[in-house]
């Protein structure tokens, strides 16, 4: 069970990492944004079409890039009350049958009809309907199906930390599990 854990802390750094440097795109996005909006403002005549799809696809790759890394540290979206008067282990095996009957067939179906989507995008070197948008809307395709890879990781991670707690004799604290409503430093 040890290698288990040892297994997923190495996924959750690897997600912790992405997350980490994806989080330079809001910088990024927060200066297009103010840039955009002072341009408008002034009347400077710039291409603000580029500018706005350049704003959704940084939205877009910010979202993609924490997805996985969210789901480790429980922070999604997700209904507690059902399950805030259970048992820790009661709780664990509703979160074990989540991962495994619900999210990862899930994320493993949308991942394959979702390769075939960006795939065509890059085929018919898809872009912007606008006349003066991006180019490559496969990349912003892309980046979607790389978020739901990470989402993978995340739930295999979480699984394999659910397992080691019902199945290793592991305690909840060696685990690291993070069951029930989430709790962040802000």
């Amino acid at each position: 069970m040890g290698g288990l854990l040892a297994a997923s802390s190495a996924i959750d750094r690897v997600l912790r990492s992405i997350a980490s440097a994806a989080g330079w795109l809001l910088v990024l996005l927060a200066g297009l944004t103010c840039f955009d909006v002072l341009c408008r403002k002034f009347g400077i005549p710039l291409p603000f079409t580029k500018f706005q799809e350049m704003e959704w696809h940084l939205h877009t790759a910010i979202f993609s890039l924490w997805l996985g890394f969210n789901y480790t540290i429980n922070a999604h979206p997700r209904v507690d009350s059902y399950i805030a008067d259970m048992s820790l282990r009661r709780r664990a095996w509703i979160e074990l049958g989540g991962c495994l009957l619900l999210a990862l067939p899930y994320v493993l179906a949308v991942m394959y009809f979702g390769w075939a989507f960006v795939a065509s995008s890059y085929i018919d070197n898809e872009g912007s309907e606008a006349a003066n948008g991006l180019p490559y809307r496969w990349i912003v395709k892309g980046m979607l199906f790389a978020g739901l890879a990470l989402l993978l990781l995340a739930i295999v991670s979480v699984a394999l930390r659910l397992i080691a707690f019902l199945f290793g004799g592991r305690g909840a604290e060696e685990a690291e599990l993070k069951l029930g409503p989430s709790i962040s430093e802000v």
